[in-house]
């Protein structure tokens, strides 16, 4: 029996602040572009260039709320101040100016909170761009973005501003649309050379990033929390983060979320009910798939106390019949598809595992699936250039732990729902794309995502 065809690629029905929360990261008209005149009509842009030198603006904006406890926004949930000081003091050593880069690249398929920001929200974005920018005394500020409406968004904001000529100049890069490109040190390559492809670690880019200059590399969700920290009455940098909640045959929504909700809170606005009998891939293609536990606390250290990861903030939803084992194997086809192309060790580990965890469909006879998935799960860690080892790890630990009935069902009868008729693209249903995209192909998939969903020769199902 061959499993029926996924759902097609979905679009963003809505976008919603939580229950209370009001004039956050989504504004008051979550789909209406935020121009100039209404973003300083909330406070924002103001004292543009503050008296003082250096370390008397980096000491203001360390001082602005929350923002010592504010965690990175791209994924990996790195303090940024610890990351905005290392920048300073290495900049200090070497005594050149540092760069500093918006990273909105966002290749993660199952999130759209960057590419709203830069679309809807650019200058909330460009204002804590700005701000760090100038606290770092740095010349030249990037917006590297893939996405074209969002190009086109950010390049008309800049144009909107009257920005001083002895301030940081701000340029915009397009980035390559790939699901490596955001890696930082990607980042850095791609705008000293042009090739958006992770280097070896270290040095980082703190040290030496883009023209051999320290260089400051931050998410645009974490840019637009460090600006709303600074206008007037500033909430906590750290207070809430953006969700992009797809799955359980609804319409995703990007929610505004408190941090720390618990899950089952989310599921009763999202879904009418606070199910546990569902799973969520938590994090994007980075986190895991868990039980959707009622009580999970959604935060980077709620997330990893269960054995996941919350990454980008992306939930999509898995509701039965869903099976943890094909959608595991349709992430890490992903990975195998869209890796760097560049380390060995990551190109053979995610073609082996990802044609493996197909095979649990129908398991041959003789091969140790048992022994094999925990192996690669703890080998895995810490391993390339880019994180994409790290999140096949993840993706492996998590069904391990979290799904081990299911894993022995599978090795003792395989999965009719793991079976797929030839041809079929394994990570086609996993892309979440924003209305109105101006390359929308069919099923809502922009163009250039579209093609990726044609699998290569030889390619895995």
């Amino acid at each position: 029996m061959v499993a029926p065809p996924l759902p097609v690629p979905t679009t963003l029905s809505a976008a919603r602040p939580w229950p209370g929360l009001a004039d956050g990261l989504l504004g008051r008209d979550p789909f209406a572009r935020e121009d100039r005149d209404a973003y300083e009509a909330r406070g924002g842009h103001r004292d543009r260039r503050p008296a003082g030198d250096g370390a008397d603006r980096l000491s203001r904006l360390a001082s602005s709320p929350g923002l010592g406890a504010l965690l990175g926004r791209g994924g990996a949930a790195f303090p940024a101040l610890t990351k905005i000081r290392a920048v300073a003091a290495g900049a200090a050593r070497a005594g050149v100016p540092p760069v500093v880069v918006a990273n909105g690249a966002e290749g993660e398929p199952l999130s759209v909170k960057d590419r709203y920001l830069l679309r809807y929200r650019p200058h909330l974005v460009l204002d804590g761009l700005l701000s760090v920018a100038e606290a770092l005394d740095a010349p030249v500020a990037h917006v590297y973005v893939a996405d074209r409406a969002a190009q086109e968004s950010v390049a008309s904001a800049i144009a909107e501003l009257d920005l001083p000529a002895r301030g940081p100049q701000l340029r915009v890069f397009t980035a390559q649309d790939t699901y490596v490109a955001g890696e930082e040190t990607a980042v850095v390559r791609a705008l000293t050379t042009g090739i958006a492809r992770p280097t070896d670690k270290p040095p980082r880019p703190f040290q030496v990033g883009v023209g051999g200059a320290p260089t400051l590399v931050l998410n645009v969700e974490t840019l637009a929390c460090i600006a709303r920290a600074g206008l007037p009455g500033g909430q906590d940098g750290g207070s809430t983060f953006l969700a992009t909640v797809s799955g359980a045959g609804r319409s995703p929504v990007l929610y505004e979320l408190p941090t720390g909700l618990p899950l089952g809170a989310l599921l009763s606005e999202h879904l009418g009910r606070a199910d546990s009998g569902i799973d969520v891939l938590v994090g994007g293609f980075f986190g895991g798939i868990l039980p959707a536990w009622p009580d999970l606390e959604l935060s980077h250290p709620g997330v990893l106390r269960r054995g996941g990861s919350l990454g980008c903030g992306s939930l999509h939803l898995l509701a039965p019949p869903a099976c943890p084992v094909r959608t595991t194997a349709d992430v890490v086809a992903y990975y195998a598809r869209h890796n760097a192309g560049q380390c060995g060790m990551c190109m053979a580990s995610t073609s082996a595992i990802a044609a493996t965890l197909a095979e649990l469909a129908d398991p041959r006879e003789g091969v140790n699936y048992a022994a094999l998935l925990p192996r690669w799960a703890a080998q895995l860690r810490g391993r390339g250039a880019c994180a994409v080892p790290d999140a096949v790890a993840v993706l492996l630990r998590a069904l391990l732990r979290s799904h081990p009935q299911v894993v022995t069902r599978h090795l003792a009868s395989g999965c009719d729902q793991c079976r797929r008729e030839p041809g079929e693209p394994r990570w086609g249903h996993l892309f979440v794309s924003l209305p109105a995209d101006d390359e929308a192909a069919a099923d809502g998939v922009p163009a250039a995502r579209a093609r990726e969903l044609v699998p290569s020769a030889g390619g895995t199902r």
